[in-house]
C-alpha cells in the first residue's frame, strides 16, 4: 500500500511542482484526489488493504470531481489554505506545539494563506503548486524508498513528518525548498 501512496505522491507532486499554473484545473483535481486518498488511508489504518484501497480510491475520485468541477473558481484559495496548513504543520512540529496553541497556529496560518492567496493569486498559484508539489514529490520519494528498503535521509510522510531537530527532517526541508524553488522558476519561465 505504501508503494502505491508513494507513487501517487511522487507523480502528482512532480506535475503540480512544474506544471501547476499551466494545468491548474487538473492540478486541483489531482490535489483533491490525493487529499481524499491520503486522509482515507490514514483514517482506515486498521482495515484490510482492499477495503482501504477501494474506499480511498472512491473518496479520491469524489474529491477530484469536486475540486476540478465545483471548487475550481475558488481553488486557488483552497490551495493557499493547504499551503498555510502545511506551513502550520511544520511550525507546530518544529516548536512542539499542541492543544490550543497548535490549533490557533493551524487556523491562523491556514486563514493567512487564504488572505494572501486572494491578493496575489497568479503568484500564489505558482508558489503554492510549486511548493505543495515539491513536498508531495519528496514525500513520495521517501515513501517509495522505504518500501524498497532503500535508506534515504528523508522523512517518510506515511510514518511521520519532518522535524527540524533531526538530520532527516532538515534534509527533507532543504530538499522541498530546493525542488519548490526549481518548480517555481520553471513555471515562471514557461
Amino acid at each position: 500500500m505504501s508503494s502505491l501512496t508513494g507513487t501517487l505522491l511522487l507523480v502528482s507532486g512532480l506535475i503540480a511542482c512544474f506544471f501547476g499554473w499551466r494545468f491548474f484545473r487538473v492540478i486541483m483535481g489531482l490535489q483533491g484526489f490525493v487529499l481524499g486518498y491520503y486522509v482515507t488511508q490514514h483514517l482506515l489504518v486498521n482495515q484490510p488493504d482492499v477495503v482501504v484501497l477501494v474506499v480511498a480510491l472512491v473518496t479520491g475520485l469524489v474529491l477530484f470531481v469536486l475540486f476540478h468541477q465545483v471548487l475550481y473558481k475558488w481553488a486557488f484559495l483552497a490551495l493557499e489554505a493547504v499551503l498555510g496548513l502545511a506551513i502550520a504543520e511544520l511550525t507546530t512540529t518544529a516548536f512542539n506545539l499542541s492543544g490550543n496553541p497548535a490549533l490557533l497556529t493551524i487556523v491562523g496560518l491556514g486563514f493567512l494563506g487564504v488572505i494572501v492567496g486572494s491578493l496575489v493569486s497568479d503568484l500564489m498559484i505558482r508558489l503554492g503548486t510549486a511548493f505543495c508539489g515539491a513536498a508531495q514529490t519528496i514525500g513520495g520519494l521517501a515513501a517509495l524508498a522505504s518500501t524498497q528498503g532503500i535508506a534515504l535521509p528523508l522523512a517518510d510522510p506515511t510514518v511521520g513528518g519532518a522535524n527540524i531537530h533531526s538530520f532527516t527532517g532538515i534534509i527533507t526541508l532543504i530538499a522541498v525548498a530546493v525542488l519548490g524553488i526549481a518548480g517555481f522558476q520553471f513555471q515562471s519561465n514557461h
